[in-house]
């Protein structure tokens, strides 16, 4: 779509959520997705106000029905993001079929989604497990990939991170049977095959990818399980280049990083950090997430 029409779609789109209720989401969707939509717009929300995306970066989650789709915005800040930003995607090839929340809108009229798709696509398609995706390029985490120095779990809150090191993900070591001469090496994931080379990059030891360059990659078992991991990896980061400051750090065990992710990233804690982080941007002024009573614009009259 170009910018031109997809200023006038985000007219529209604005005018048509300040008469959308939740009521109406809710009968136009199942419970399963409306769920996890709410879940969607919370997460690139929280994200922003975390500092862990801005302008740029993304986040997804597989479609509960049909687990063969995801839901994500198309080429917009999370932090504006709305239901009538959400399309649906098949996973295969990362293809649009439409809006979900107007399913009428389908093919070249759906706005331009990310570039990057591809990250979200094949993650789901190489991790079945896998339920919820964020892509950013949270500065933190970037000296670590640009001196290739692997991340290490450094605190309970981070033990998805592991402690054999996040790999490293450096699209200039690429064959050309992978990112071609012909192509842009810009570092961005624009293909499929990309992707699949991304996705093929991580470990079983890490819940993580840094992108050399770039910035980073986190699969999690739900979205906001994605989330959660992203914020502490950025808090890592911290952590271990302050402890390298002050002569190093060996990080924790195999058996603590573990313990610590099972532990922190149970439904009750991962729920408390949720619940706060909602909060915070229920009350922030700029976000809204009109899937939620709480924050939705008030129905058109």
């Amino acid at each position: 779509m170009r910018p031109s029409r997809l200023s006038a779609w985000l007219a529209f789109a604005g005018a048509w959520s300040t008469a959308f209720s939740v009521s109406s989401a809710a009968t136009s969707v199942s419970p399963a997705v409306l769920s996890a939509t709410t879940d969607l717009l919370d997460a690139g929300h929280i994200l922003h106000f975390l500092d862990i995306v801005d302008a740029f970066g993304h986040v997804s989650v597989r479609n509960p029905d049909n687990l063969s789709e995801f839901f994500m915005s198309f080429s917009l800040a999370p932090a504006l993001a709305t239901s009538q930003s959400i399309i649906t995607y098949e996973i295969n090839n990362a293809t649009a079929l439409s809006l979900t929340f107007n399913t009428s809108v389908t093919g070249a009229n759906i706005p331009a989604g990310f570039a990057e798709r591809f990250i979200h696509s094949e993650l789901y398609k190489a991790f079945p497990d896998v339920q919820g995706v964020v892509h950013s390029h949270t500065t933190e985490v970037l000296p670590f990939a640009g001196a290739n120095v692997p991340l290490k779990a450094q605190m309970h809150t981070a033990g998805s991170i592991g402690t054999q090191g996040t790999p490293i993900f450096d699209t200039g070591k690429l064959p050309t049977s992978i990112l071609p001469e012909n192509q842009p090496h810009d570092t961005l994931i624009r293909t499929a095959v990309l992707g699949d080379a991304l996705a093929r990059s991580f470990s079983s030891d890490s819940g993580v990818v840094l992108m050399k360059g770039h910035g980073m990659a986190v699969r999690g078992s739900s979205v906001r399980d994605a989330v959660f991991r992203s914020f502490y990896t950025l808090q890592d980061a911290k952590v271990q280049f302050q402890a390298t400051l002050l002569g190093g750090s060996t990080g924790l065990t195999p058996r603590e990083a573990q313990d610590g992710a099972n532990t922190t990233e149970s439904t009750s804690l991962l729920g408390r950090a949720w619940q706060l982080w909602v909060a915070q941007v229920d009350t922030a002024g700029l976000y809204v997430n009109d899937l939620r009573a709480s924050t939705a614009p008030a129905s058109a009259s």
